[in-house]
């Protein structure tokens, strides 16, 4: 398991979080969750950020701690946070694995320069191994060209053992992840000259800022994650024009329920996947020559630039979800207000798709924002059938006829925190509202949430009975 510690960062006064398989974080505006989910993706993307020097390093041929690492690290979280000259003394730690103690621990010294502290983080083998590779990646002069392409061809290699051996350092084996931001709909709403333009743009601030030095540097998190968000959007695209190598399954509804007992005996994840989009979608999406569409009967269709606002927002989740679940890729996905303009049955079908998503695959990991209640109760009713089955196997094909297996989720591999909490009397910032004895969300913080909803109306109505009865 996998844990961070947040204290005077931002608006988090002091957050420690499990992160499990599935984490959803709940609070109000301006509560802390964007950031503590950037936190998190910061820590963990860091390996790739580790791959890119070890593997590019042309100045020394073995393994240094404080070059392949330390010195990453710091201008990642310049390049992501800004200048810490005026930031308040913070600390960061983030637990890669809880039960060895392997963490990485980031602060400030005297000249409010970032520092990072390593505690059981990697033996004398991986320091050997890696100095090893990279004495074979250096340059090598003087040999013909049949050398050269030999040498190329073996790099290949390198680059997997230095993969493999930063797996098991980071304890992380996904090989796609995505930070999938809010405001998705701008991917959709705008020309795709407009969505170069935004690209190129957002491209050149970046490398600007990268090249100042670090007192200087601004926070560009928000455009490095939109800018890997929209080379992602880009990459979608242009697989689901064809959508060849999904097996011939598109989101075409009617051909999966035509043919569903082969796609079911296929895959247990095609059919539902292609459901609960057309149901979200209210229609049959397709990208002819580029040009996105709705279909919504054989006789009417719109373009998904003049879609509604949930269609806009909810369309690049799908699209990922399909691509994930068919390529059955090993991912990480941290997304930011899936809610976002839908209605809650429509909530409800998205976070059963997500949790399909993140099941498919043991180490595959999912990590929510949100504002709604509505997440969390769907959430409940996904952990409560998995516990209903768990007490009394002899119910599950009931519960599956209610809710799919496919979709349950487990206790052990699910945590949820609430943030900010200023609505609730002797609450903490941040609060585990997870029980894991019962295997569900606390039911006191959902009791809570709705006597706040319903809060108003039961005044209304006792001032309406009063009021009544005087005349």
């Amino acid at each position: 398991m996998q844990k961070i510690i947040i204290k005077n960062f931002g608006a988090i006064a002091y957050a420690e979080i499990e992160i499990k398989k599935v984490l959803v974080l709940i609070g109000e505006q301006a509560s802390g969750k964007s950031t503590i989910a950037k936190l998190i993706y910061f820590f963990k993307s860091l390996r790739d950020d580790v791959f890119n020097q070890i593997y590019q390093d042309k100045e020394k041929d073995y393994f240094d701690e404080n070059s392949d690492i330390i010195l990453v690290l710091q201008e990642k979280f310049y390049n992501w946070f800004g200048s810490t000259k005026n930031l308040k003394d913070f600390e960061i730690k983030f637990y890669y694995n809880v039960e060895t103690d392997k963490s990485l621990t980031l602060n400030l010294n005297e000249d409010k320069r970032i520092q990072c502290h390593l505690k059981n983080f990697y033996s004398n083998d991986f320091q050997e191994s890696i100095s090893a590779i990279k004495k074979l990646l250096q340059p090598v002069l003087g040999i013909n060209t049949n050398q050269w392409l030999a040498h190329e061809q073996n790099k290949l290699g390198y680059a997997q053992i230095i993969s493999h051996e930063l797996n098991n350092l980071f304890n992380y084996s996904q090989v796609d992840s995505l930070f999938v931001i809010a405001g998705r709909s701008a991917t959709v709403s705008y020309s795709e000259l407009f969505e170069k333009y935004l690209f190129a743009t957002v491209e050149s601030r970046l490398e600007k800022n990268s090249n100042q030095e670090f007192q200087f540097k601004i926070q560009t998190v928000d455009e490095i994650l939109m800018l890997e968000f929209i080379k992602k959007i880009t990459l979608l695209k242009t697989l689901l024009i064809t959508c060849e190598e999904l097996d011939g399954l598109t989101f075409n509804l009617n051909s999966a329920l035509k043919d569903k007992e082969d796609k079911m005996e296929r895959s247990p994840y095609s059919y539902f996947v292609v459901k609960k989009i057309s149901e979200i979608l209210k229609g049959e999406y397709i990208n002819e020559n580029g040009e996105e569409k709705i279909i919504i009967n054989s006789h009417e269709s719109i373009y998904l630039r003049n879609a509604s606002s949930g269609q806009q927002e909810v369309i690049r989740i799908l699209q990922d979800i399909l691509l994930a679940v068919f390529r059955n890729l090993k991912i990480l996905r941290i997304v930011e207000e899936p809610e976002a303009h839908l209605f809650p049955v429509a909530q409800k079908s998205l976070i059963e798709l997500l949790s399909l998503m993140v099941n498919q695959n043991d180490d595959n990991q999912l990590i929510i924002t949100t504002h709604s209640p509505y997440v969390l109760t769907v959430f409940n009713n996904l952990l409560f059938a998995q516990r209903v089955v768990d007490k009394n196997p002899s119910a599950e094909a009931e519960v599956a006829e209610l809710i799919p297996k496919e979709f349950w989720l487990k206790a052990k591999d699910f945590s949820a925190y609430s943030l900010g909490n200023h609505f609730m009397e002797e609450a903490k910032y941040c609060e585990s509202i997870f029980d894991l004895e019962m295997g569900t969300i606390q039911q006191n913080y959902l009791d809570e949430v709705s006597e706040i909803l319903g809060g108003d109306f039961n005044t209304l109505y006792s001032i309406h009975a009063r009021t009544f009865r005087r005349k």
